[in-house]
């Protein structure tokens, strides 16, 4: 099996890195240790299969909120087997280091939360006046909802118009719908009363005709009998003048 050294650069030291690593390593069941180094670095000596190895190495570079690893330096070399598991190795005084550097930590952290506390009232102020925002927006809403409501009765009542309207329309349709009606039956009577005065003309004309033949025949009658009647006349009258013309001797 091969071995895998490793420098790692970075804020590595104090940080819990080494404890992550230990994790990792046993993880993938790896064998060796790591150590801090005087120059800040961090050192890896891990021993396993090849597979194994170049995954804990993608593993190496850690970045959070305390661990912020920069480079990772590693070579690849024949393994010792000299190491039965995975140690984390401790100088002598590392554990005042941490204390110190825990202390340290501890300031930062109280600066920070009193930046977080400044920070959280300014944020309250805000949202103080997000809240007197809401409440000027809810009274307007509420305007808004009012003058809905107005304007749905106008609505309603404009609907209401409208239907009074419609009914209105529907009732002259019906009127002017009565009133064809009785223009088409005024129309069939006029036309019934042309039909009646063209037959009664034409009853006449036939009646004039025929009362005018018959006149004219009475006329001719008339005529020819008074023609003999003076006729008859002369004659009578040629004798009685012819008798007294006898009786004078003339």
């Amino acid at each position: 099996m091969p071995r895998l050294t490793a420098f790692v650069s970075g804020m590595v030291q104090k940080t819990g890195y080494r404890s992550r690593v230990v994790i990792l390593a046993n993880a993938f069941g790896l064998s060796g240790y790591v150590q801090n180094l005087p120059s800040g670095k961090v050192k890896i000596v891990a021993e396993g299969e090849k597979t194994d190895l170049i995954r804990f190495l993608n593993c190496l570079t850690i970045r959070d909120a305390l661990i912020d690893v920069q480079s990772v330096e590693n070579e690849i070399s024949a393994d010792t087997g000299e190491f039965t598991g995975f140690e984390k190795m401790v100088s002598s005084g590392e554990t005042d280091q941490r204390l110190d550097r825990a202390a340290d930590l501890l300031k930062d952290l109280i600066v920070v939360t009193k930046e977080v506390v400044v920070e959280l009232k300014a944020t309250h102020e805000d949202i103080k006046g997000v809240r007197d925002e809401v409440k000027g927006a809810r009274e307007d809403i509420k305007g808004v909802r009012d003058e809905v409501k107005a304007a749905r009765e106008d609505i309603k009542g404009v609907r209401d118009e409208v239907k009074g309207a419609r009914e209105d329309i529907k009732g002259v349709r019906d009127e002017v719908k009565g009133a064809r009606e009785d223009i088409k039956g005024v129309n069939v009577a006029v036309q019934n009363v042309c039909q009646a005065v063209n037959n009664i003309g034409n009853a006449l004309s036939e009646k004039i005709d025929d009362t005018r033949d018959e006149i004219l025949n009475e006329v001719k009658e008339l005529r020819s009998d008074l023609k003999d009647d003076l006729k008859e006349r002369l004659v009578r009258m040629d004798a009685d003048i012819s008798q007294i013309k006898a009786k004078c001797g003339l």
